[in-house]
């Protein structure tokens, strides 16, 4: 709503300026509210790991954008980089080991893919209601807008569908009902009323299961850990966030700009958004199985508990207070 007023009235490039105040401001009071952490003596920053994942990631988003292969292969090569660094370095940036629990893994794989079509679908739609159905950046702001209000709601509501049923199940349903509602995307066409009553609808349901997605998958990955554990696992679930995000808009760029007609490029798109999250979900669900009980499922939770209560009691505690603590 603000970027389409922004536009509107002034210009796009508030879009960006906008920023500086919030900066300048987050400068002055930070240090006023906040107090210096105290850093574990001996233990230094991962510098090395911070440039190489930094560079490697520039140079992807870069590649993607510009369609360079030289630019993606560095991009590779950064990355790569990134890995052997952390596999040496006392006090890595990512936890690599950590990534062979199936709760991180695969709940950090369902955060890539929801932030990277959540985003591409804004891109496409953006596009196709401005350019094909000559909408003013207000109006198309309104639109993304106000089916974004079903955020709170889905927010709540997910809290508790876990807490019942389970991440697991929870998971594979939001991250479902985002792709799946994306399907009627695929009818509009240049007709701007016959557009919007079909995108609006879709909206709104797109943008309950996506929410419903990110708060199951940040429950997933900080789950069934030492409390402390779980700064790194949340982090681990950031970073995830920002790299979809990064990079989902350059994907269905270049997705959308495969077609010569806009339409059929944005059409395109979302066929494409369809059939990669139907796969993910089925990656997820048999990623996140467990031979005692489903992962993340009520059986599966009380199955764990016990032998966990003897090794690491603040585990169960973990799963409960993630449950009702993660942002609605």
């Amino acid at each position: 709503l603000v970027g389409g007023g922004l536009v509107s009235v002034l210009d796009w490039r508030w879009a960006f300026w906008i920023n500086v105040p919030v900066a300048v401001a987050i400068l002055i009071f930070t240090p006023m509210v906040i107090k210096e952490s105290v850093r574990p003596a001996g233990v230094k920053l991962d510098v090395p790991g911070a440039v190489t994942v930094t560079a490697g990631l520039l140079a992807l988003v870069y590649g993607v954008s510009m369609q360079s292969w030289p630019a993606f292969v560095v991009g590779a090569l950064f990355i790569g980089a990134f890995w052997l660094v952390e596999l040496r370095a006392k006090a890595p940036l990512v936890s690599l080991t950590l990534l062979n629990r199936p709760n991180i893994k695969w709940g950090n794989y369902a955060g890539i893919v929801t932030f990277v079509m959540a985003s591409g679908v804004n891109f496409g739609l953006t596009l196709y209601m401005q350019d094909v159905i000559q909408l003013a950046p207000f109006t198309t702001g309104l639109v993304f807008g106000v089916p974004g209000l079903v955020a709170v709601i889905a927010g709540v509501i997910a809290g508790r569908m876990i807490g019942r049923y389970g991440y697991r199940n929870v998971l594979a349903i939001g991250l479902l009902v985002q792709g799946l509602t994306t399907a009627p995307l695929l009818l509009a066409g240049t007709t701007a009323s016959t557009g919007l009553m079909i995108i609006v609808p879709s909206l709104f349901l797109m943008y309950f299961g996506h929410v419903t997605s990110v708060v199951a998958y940040t429950v997933t990955v900080t789950s069934h850990l030492d409390d402390s554990q779980q700064g790194l696992a949340t982090g681990l679930a950031t970073l995830s966030q920002q790299i979809a995000v990064t990079i989902g808009i350059p994907i269905f760029g270049a997705l959308v700009a495969a077609r010569s007609d806009l339409l059929d490029g944005v059409h395109f798109a979302m066929q494409v958004q369809v059939v990669v999250i139907l796969v993910s979900v089925a990656l997820i669900w048999f990623g996140l199985r467990d031979r005692g009980g489903a992962a993340g499922s009520p059986a599966g939770r009380r199955q764990e508990a016990a032998p966990a209560a003897e090794a690491t009691p603040a585990a169960p505690v973990a799963v409960q207070r993630n449950v009702s603590e993660n942002p609605a």
